[in-house]
């Protein structure tokens, strides 16, 4: 990637964002390998992928390396959908996953070059996938990143969706968390067929945020 790594950003339809502590090297690691996942999965999805869009993305994490638990599935908080996301976070995860996740949403708010990107590659015609993914550091060379995954149908289409109450434009809400370990030296025999196959769509993909 150029220039410098942010400590936020969004990547497609998620919303990544870093504790204090982790290098460069390994937000960029993050970033790229989510972008390498995230763009395998929409183009299995847009192809009539059969199953889940969230099950298709872990996969293609494990198969970078990340260590993917079983993801859990969540009750809906009532109100607005991002708000509901950094609760989930911080009753399951703790303060040190919620404040990246909350300092990240509420610049994606102010952020219109940010909020384009992440509403263009959420929504479709009729669905909603989108993700939010506070990472911390867990070891020299070991990065936990929690995983709040949204699926649900659109009855019409609702811009700033994450900001506003639910009501009649969205039904079949699905939520789901896990918590994945990621080894960047493990990752080391991947890092370079990543960038070689993510690098040229970074800057249309990824959209820092200013935290």
């Amino acid at each position: 990637m150029r220039g410098p790594i942010p400590s936020a950003a969004v990547v497609g339809g998620s919303v990544v964002s870093f504790a204090a502590g982790l290098p460069a090297s390994h937000r960029e690691d993050v970033y790229l390998s989510t972008m390498y996942a995230q763009r395998a999965t929409w183009s299995a999805y847009r192809d009539g992928l059969s199953g889940h869009w969230f099950d298709y993305f872990c996969s293609q994490l494990r198969f970078l390396g990340w260590d993917v638990p079983r993801p859990q599935t969540l009750s809906t908080i009532e109100g607005p959908m991002g708000v509901g996301a950094t609760q989930h976070i911080e009753a399951r995860l703790g303060e040190a996953f919620h404040a990246p996740a909350s300092g990240a949403l509420v610049a994606l708010e102010s952020n219109p070059k940010a909020l384009e990107l992440f509403e263009s590659t959420s929504l479709s015609r009729d669905t909603g996938i989108f993700q939010m993914m506070p990472c911390v550091p867990n070891g020299t060379h070991r990065i936990e990143m929690g995983v709040y995954h949204c699926q649900f149908q659109l009855r019409r289409q609702a811009s700033r969706f994450l900001f506003i109450e639910r009501g009649d434009w969205v039904r079949n809400s699905v939520e789901q968390m896990t918590v994945i370990n990621f080894n960047t030296l493990y990752y080391a025999t991947f890092r370079e067929k990543v960038k070689r196959s993510v690098l040229s769509q970074a800057s249309t993909y990824l959209s820092a945020l200013e935290l």
